[in-house]
């Protein structure tokens, strides 16, 4: 026998998850990043390595260059992230029987309005 879910229940569980997710998309936007960079420099060829390496000089000679560079990185992770992140989630949902009445629709509408911008930026 299951146990009786309240409307709180759900909403602690909520803001609960909510919070875990924004401090583990910062450590997973580095790993991404990380793991997408290696991913490029595993493909260079001399040329392309030659451009990786001016680029990189360039920022660490331009501070303004390399902010903007970094903002950019950032905002490409999030856009990037929004199709696979909603792919997983819907497949996952198939998994666990999920309709769509079983979902909070106004989380899900909040969260299309944010997905303009990145949802995680650089710690300094």
């Amino acid at each position: 026998m299951s146990p009786e879910i309240t409307f709180e229940d759900a909403r602690k569980a909520q803001k609960d998850a909510e919070w875990s997710y924004s401090n583990a998309m910062e450590k997973f936007y580095y790993s991404m990043l990380e793991v997408v960079f290696l991913r490029i420099k595993s493909h260079l060829s001399a040329e392309g390595l030659k451009k990786v390496l001016e680029m990189d000089e360039k920022r660490n000679q331009n501070k303004n260059l390399s902010v903007e560079f970094s903002q950019k990185t950032w905002q490409v992770l999030a856009e990037s992230w929004v199709g696979a992140e909603g792919l997983a989630m819907t497949k996952i949902a198939d998994l666990y029987g999920l309709d769509i009445s079983d979902l909070d629709m106004s989380k899900i509408e909040k969260r299309v309005k944010e997905q303009s911008t990145p949802r995680c930026e650089p710690t300094n």
